[in-house]
């Protein structure tokens, strides 16, 4: 379902107010003249006060409320820009910085806003009017819980708005850039956190299986001792193959298989990393009771180094 906002424009003469309601589907361009204004007059605050409160009981929370000011109200002047080429925020404080130059007053004393030169491209168009004339139409508009809009005039066919638009504007979307900032933040750090879980829990997988594989050694190795007081040369050469790996295996290797044969050692495991499978060839190398090692085959999936060593075993 489409709801229809209304609006209600309210031109403001010194003991006139002169207004009309319209609906934003018909909404033309709002000018000055009395065709199809309702007259109010009043003679101070109080009646401002009856008036607004008369239309609130009209109208819905939703409509909204435009005051367009007298043009003895507001004070004009010409501002001529600087050479170099301002942003939004830059330019606000341009005016701002240059307000009592222009008028004489402090600038926390107006409300001001300005529209771009038709005939000077390196000029602006300042305009300013009291503070506490429009603080207290703001506050009426408050007091009666009615959202105000826009409280200025027409100036050259542009619409001059002295409420602090342009300066809330920017601020939302500072704050609009921020949110996406954090939003993004929040993304990266969750995607971390969660890759640093995932990491974790491989690295406690794998110490589980290198502890595992080293219980088995031992085992086999306890096993070995207590039931061959009598080892044939197989039986020593086993023994101490088995010794020799579990004092050589790095923690980024653990074995699968073992193949014996008579003075020949095959075995396969898994690795993290390739270098380290070659230190571990190479410390086999050094040691007396090897002949001779090197690495067979060496294949990969997506985290893990599939290895097959074959050895030669000197005699003990």
């Amino acid at each position: 379902m489409i709801f229809n906002k209304s609006s209600v424009i309210i031109y403001i003469e010194p003991t006139i107010l002169r207004y009309r309601i319209e609906n934003s589907v018909k909404k033309n361009a709002t000018t000055a003249t009395s065709k199809g204004f309702i007259v109010f007059n009043y003679q101070n605050e109080t009646d401002i006060d009856v008036f607004i409160d008369e239309l609130r009981k009209k109208n819905s929370v939703r409509t909204i409320f435009e005051l367009n000011l007298d043009i003895n109200l507001i004070q004009i002047q010409q501002l001529t820009l600087p050479d170099v080429k301002l942003n939004l925020n830059e330019l606000i404080l341009y005016v701002e910085a240059n307000i009592y130059k222009l008028f004489q007053v402090p600038t926390k004393s107006v409300f001001f806003d300005f529209v771009y030169s038709t005939e000077h491209k390196k000029q602006i168009t300042v305009m300013i009017v009291e503070r506490h004339y429009i603080e207290n139409w703001v506050n009426l508009f408050k007091k009666h819980q009615r959202q105000l809009t826009f409280v200025g005039c027409r100036f050259e066919n542009n619409k001059v708005n002295f409420l602090p638009w342009r300066q809330e504007k920017h601020a939302k979307h500072q704050r609009q850039l921020i949110g996406v900032v954090i939003g993004f933040m929040g993304i990266i750090s969750c995607l971390l956190c969660y890759l640093w879980i995932q990491a974790q829990n491989d690295l406690q997988t794998y110490d589980e299986k290198l502890l595992h594989q080293q219980k088995i050694v031992q085992k086999l190795t306890e096993e070995l001792a207590n039931y061959l007081p009598n080892p044939s040369l197989s039986q020593k050469q086993i023994q101490q193959s088995l010794l020799l790996l579990s004092a050589q295996l790095p923690s980024v290797i653990w074995l699968d298989s073992f193949y014996y044969e008579p003075k020949k050692l095959v075995i396969e495991g898994q690795s993290f990393s390739y270098v380290e499978l070659t230190h571990f060839n190479q410390n086999l190398l050094m040691l007396k009771s090897i002949a001779k090692s090197q690495i067979k085959t060496v294949s990969t999936n997506k985290n893990n180094l599939f290895f097959e060593m074959e050895m030669e075993l000197n005699e003990p």
